[in-house]
């Protein structure tokens, strides 16, 4: 059994000490939990998430931590060139650098970034021409989400 927790910083800690005594409490030893939270958001040592790790921590379940950080532009780069194939680097880089600077290195906003790009007919497929196309000015002008939650809200107002 697999569970995926995301978003857990927002968790309250009866629900974290429910999540804790599942775990700390199975007889089943084929259970993967994996919990996901913004480390930014759980800055603070009395918040409920920092006291539900700590608690994790003294028990004898096997605990692995992963940190995994914003893109890079590189990182950036790096995708945008493997999926828009065989254009300039210089011009990739152009690109992952206005999309860096908008989404600030976060993978859901980039993702979605792209997406709307896409969507608004900013990012199209030049089939004269094979190759992807796009216009920088306008795309400089073009907002993005500040955060994840702004996006979410954005998704349910246009549903």
């Amino acid at each position: 059994i697999i569970l995926f927790l995301d978003g857990l910083q927002w968790a309250d800690a009866a629900s974290l000490d429910l999540i804790r005594s599942i775990i700390s409490d199975s007889d089943e030893r084929s259970m993967l939990v994996i919990e996901s939270y913004r480390e930014n958001e759980v800055s603070h040592s009395d918040h409920p998430f920092s006291s539900h790790l700590r608690g994790l921590r003294m028990t004898s379940i096997p605990l692995t931590e992963i940190k995994i950080g914003n893109m890079t532009r590189s990182d950036i780069n790096k995708i945008l060139f493997a999926v828009l194939g065989n254009l300039e680097l210089s011009k990739v880089e152009l690109l992952a650098d206005i999309i860096y600077r908008k989404a600030g290195g976060n993978a859901l906003l980039v993702n979605q970034f792209i997406k709307h790009l896409w969507n608004d007919g900013l990012l199209w497929f030049s089939f004269r021409q094979r190759c992807w196309k796009w216009d920088s000015k306008t795309l400089e002008l073009k907002g993005v989400f500040k955060n994840a939650a702004d996006l979410i809200s954005q998704k349910i107002l246009f549903l």
